[in-house]
């Protein structure tokens, strides 16, 4: 993908009114949206000029299955919008066959809005779960 074409796609998105876009393919993955870009690493690149939060953490899916917020045989989810989580505390579940893969906070923070559905199948680098910094 060109500049030109990401020039040409934010104009299109600003006429048609779309606040975010998410484009992926074989090889990239691109999140533009109002005011900031993420990087296939799940960090934001840039905030928008005057903005107080710092940016959010996208916790991505590490291998295919099929993304749990919650273990099978328990009702509440492991990790609640708004909770505190600590790094390498599980935030959801991939469900590979019988196989249970736990989706790990990457470092300490508030978790987020969930951004996939309780059992969706999901592919590798999909965004799962935005955590949040913790405030200094």
């Amino acid at each position: 993908m060109t500049f030109d074409q990401l020039h040409d796609i934010t104009a299109w998105m600003a006429d048609a009114g779309i606040d975010e876009l998410e484009l992926s393919g074989p090889s990239f993955w691109l999140r533009l949206g109002r005011g900031q870009t993420q990087a296939r690493d799940g960090q934001a690149s840039a905030q928008p000029p005057g903005a107080s939060k710092p940016p959010c953490q996208v916790v991505t899916a590490p291998t295919v299955g099929v993304f749990l917020h919650r273990h099978p045989l328990h009702a509440a989810m492991l990790a609640p919008e708004g909770a505190r989580v600590k790094a390498g505390q599980a935030l959801g579940l991939l469900r590979i066959g019988s196989l249970l893969v736990p989706v790990t906070a990457p470092s300490d923070g508030i978790a987020g809005a969930m951004l996939i559905a309780h059992e969706t199948v999901v592919g590798y680098g999909t965004a799962l779960v935005a955590l949040h910094p913790l405030e200094r």
